[in-house]
């Protein structure tokens, strides 16, 4: 047996435990500060997953096969990945507490080799029992189980669902899975965790320019964002940002201007 470093964080209305040492990386959000009903508890949230390129998938690499430390400070984590076998990458995954009840997920990719159609997978594992999972498609939310046995994907555009398609997921296929690609894609890289007549909804959001689908896992009880999305130059770098917001919804259409909130503020940072 080894001990392992498990702390407890407050974030506005969210509280939860997060991890340095163990294949659970990361934050864990368990309950909601009193008066604030969570919509359901998440564990690994916005966790670095896999490497995907052209035909190639690294499903848990580099979770599992990347050398990686943690640091930490009062309102932030910083976890570091080595190469993990023969993918070429090296990151930085910068995880900071917001005020308002979530956190900001900063993830910064170094590439030794050039590689084609290079995309980050970015997860969080949600409750096996919960349903209330949704993604705006087509010009409206829509409710985006895929069954228990099954991956949904809502690409960008035809390039990143040209992506899914080149063979790199073969290894869910391959294990039994199912893989649909939504034709309308996504409106905005946004998935929201929210149920008629709760309060509160915990919404998943990215850029556009930086992410190339996201979905839902019905066989992992899981959702997942696709960073990057295009070729890398070797001796390159490329930074990505993701947020989790705890947002106050009494219906769906309430979490779009935290998103838009969220561009505004990531796209100013960008610029200066």
């Amino acid at each position: 047996m080894r001990q392992l470093p498990v702390y407890e964080f407050v974030s506005g209305g969210l509280m939860g435990h997060l991890r340095l040492a163990d294949p659970d990386r990361g934050f864990e959000f368990c309950r909601a500060v009193t008066g604030r009903t969570l919509p359901a508890a998440c564990k690994e949230v916005l966790s670095l997953q896999h490497y995907l390129s052209r035909g190639a998938g690294g499903l848990l690499a580099p979770r599992e096969t990347a050398d990686c430390d943690g640091q930490l400070d009062k309102t932030r984590i910083v976890f570091r990945y080595g190469k993990p076998g023969k993918w070429p990458v090296e990151a930085t995954a910068r995880y900071e507490l917001l005020v308002d009840g979530g956190l900001d997920a900063t993830f910064a990719f170094s590439f030794t080799k050039e590689l084609k159609g290079f995309e980050a997978g970015i997860e969080t594992i949600v409750p096996r029992t919960y349903t209330g999972i949704h993604v705006h498609s087509g010009g409206r939310w829509t409710s985006a189980s895929p069954g228990p046995k099954a991956v949904r994907f809502y690409p960008r555009n035809l390039g990143a669902a040209e992506l899914i398609a080149d063979g790199r997921w073969n290894g869910l296929r391959m294990a039994g899975t199912g893989l649909s690609v939504e034709p309308r894609g996504y409106d905005y890289p946004i998935v929201a965790v929210w149920e008629p007549g709760d309060e509160w909804a915990l919404a998943y959001m990215g850029l556009t320019e930086e992410c190339s689908s996201v979905w839902v896992n019905g066989t992992e009880r899981s959702i997942g964002m696709a960073l990057v999305g295009s070729n890398v130059r070797a001796r390159s770098a490329v930074t990505c940002r993701l947020r989790v917001l705890l947002c106050r919804a009494n219906q769906l259409d309430d979490v779009l201007p935290y998103y838009r909130d969220f561009v505004q503020e990531a796209r100013a940072g960008r610029r200066r």
